[in-house]
């Protein structure tokens, strides 16, 4: 199982997270904030706690350091939950749930740090505004499945003619 105590040095905390461990420790503690703040507001009306905080099970990634290296991990390899899960010692479903919490936590304490970066850029003229200063700009893309349209009217309009012929 991997655990934050078994990190030895900068070289081998730099290829699990892409932090050294002095950044991973200061950012460690605003990450505490940051998960208690996401549980909280997880937690509503609606959607009532069914034990008081801190009842229940214990969870295997008991502290916050465990919790930050474990969504590091994450999103610097993108592994399986299958292998997300062996590496932790946690179940598969587990692993997934820690992953869509803790992601959400990691980006609330980035934006309370002021060091989230910008995601949307609207338009072209935008995009040349923010990267001026870049001489050469390489988009890496990836692609995503397309549900296809159940009516014949939205099939047609969404075809590329990939396969019409022009004889």
């Amino acid at each position: 199982m991997l655990d934050v105590n078994t990190i030895v040095d900068d070289r081998q905390m730099r290829a699990l997270t892409g932090l050294d461990m002095a950044t991973f420790c200061a950012l460690a503690e605003p990450f505490t904030s940051g998960c208690q703040q996401e549980a909280d507001a997880r937690f509503t009306d609606q959607h009532p706690r069914k034990r008081k905080a801190g009842g229940g099970r214990k969870g295997v990634l008991a502290s916050s350091q465990q919790k930050l290296l474990f969504i590091l991990y994450y999103l610097k390899t993108y592994p399986t939950f299958d292998v997300l899960a062996a590496t932790f010692g946690l179940p598969r479903s587990k692993a997934c749930e820690h992953a869509h919490h803790l992601a959400k936590a990691l980006e609330r304490t980035l934006r309370t740090l002021n060091v989230l970066p910008a995601r949307a850029i609207d338009s072209l003229a935008q995009m040349q505004a923010v990267f001026a200063d870049v001489p050469v700009l390489l988009l890496d893309a990836t692609e995503r499945p397309h549900h296809r349209p159940q009516a014949l009217v939205d099939q047609k309009a969404d075809y590329s003619g990939k396969k019409k012929t022009d004889a």
